[in-house]
């Protein structure tokens, strides 16, 4: 079949659209399957580079456009969409010409598809019309994963590598937020003993470095495609609650995940309810002063609570198995071509 994978990804809106349909495109190209991605210049280096390395024709469009004959002038057989932003009648209007799969979160928009795709944790549980749940395909078996991450899997995350911990900061793949800026602030007021690297835009790397400054423990990465690498060192991770909690999950590392956004709160209270995660809501009021010391404290007990950790990662590997992009795939060939 030919697939063709529309997202977008930039600075300010982010890079988990277009790394969740990439995911996809491995298990497409691995099964045979022509795969092509219709995206926007994103503007993200790492980003670029990865969509490059990978084995798919790349067409350049305009960000959040969605031209009917651009798109069935190329013939797909199915069409993926991901994005917020993107009319959802103009990615109904795509059928029948071709199959549409719609990755969503929490809300089908009124998008008209063939198939959804919510990878979130309880997604399967929420308010969907009749119409999207006869064609749903929610919750975490569904999570969608790439192979530099599975290739990092380790037999037990919660035991530290070394005799000094090692901590790993990453706020999605462009931080709009700036929110790692924070999070140095408050690792660099932690009492115990650690290393710790901090995954930085270079838009906030000036503001980490002085707040850093005179923490020889403490170093700065740029944004990477070997982010995998990174994550796979990490005794314990802190991270926004998007696209790499997933991820996290499924290598089973300790993590203090953070709600940066309104669309990451409901993920992150089924995560912290199920004892996956601990977790910090930032989109509530709170003064900075309160969000630094509840990093602290909650960074504090990973790094001094073995039992924790144990529980957490367990529990992580007890439900991500890393075969969401393989059942995805699978039920898009059940259907086949139109």
């Amino acid at each position: 079949m030919k697939v063709l994978l529309r997202a977008d990804a930039s600075p300010t809106q982010g890079t988990g659209h277009v790394m969740r349909c990439l995911t996809l495109a491995e298990e497409l190209i691995l099964r045979s399957h022509e795969v092509l991605l219709l995206t926007n210049e994103s503007g993200v280096d790492w980003l670029e580079s990865i969509i490059l390395d990978a084995s798919i024709t790349v067409v350049r469009t305009t960000q959040h456009s969605m031209d009917f004959d651009e798109i069935l002038g190329l013939s797909p057989d199915w069409v993926i969409t991901d994005s917020y932003e993107i009319d959802a009648d103009e990615i109904s209007a795509l059928r029948p010409g071709c199959h549409v799969l719609a990755i969503v979160d929490g809300d089908d928009r009124g998008i008209e598809a063939d198939l959804y795709v919510d990878h979130n944790l309880g997604a399967e549980d929420g308010p969907w019309r009749k119409s999207t749940k006869d064609r749903l395909l929610a919750g975490n078996e569904f999570a969608l994963i790439r192979d530099a991450i599975l290739c990092q899997r380790r037999e037990k995350p919660w035991e530290m590598k070394g005799r000094i911990p090692h901590l790993v900061a990453f706020m999605g793949g462009s931080d709009p937020t700036g929110t790692i800026v924070l999070v140095a602030g408050a690792l660099a007021r932690i009492d115990e003993t650690f290393t710790t690297t901090l995954i930085v835009p270079p838009a906030r790397r000036q503001e980490v470095e002085f707040v850093i400054a005179g923490f020889p423990n403490f170093q700065v990465a740029t944004p990477t495609t070997e982010l995998p690498v990174l994550l796979g060192a990490a005794d314990i991770a802190i991270s926004a609650c998007g696209t790499s909690a997933w991820e996290l999950c499924t290598l089973g590392t300790p993590s203090l995940l953070l709600a940066v956004v309104d669309n990451q709160r409901e993920s992150l209270h089924h995560l912290v309810e199920n004892e996956l995660v601990t977790g910090l809501d930032l989109t509530l009021e709170v003064s900075e002063g309160e969000a630094v010391g509840a990093i602290v404290e909650r960074v504090t007990s990973l790094l001094t609570d073995r039992a924790k950790r144990e529980n957490l990662s367990r529990r992580c590997l007890l439900s991500y198995d890393g075969l969401g992009k393989e059942r995805v795939v699978a039920a898009l060939e059940a259907i086949g071509a139109p």
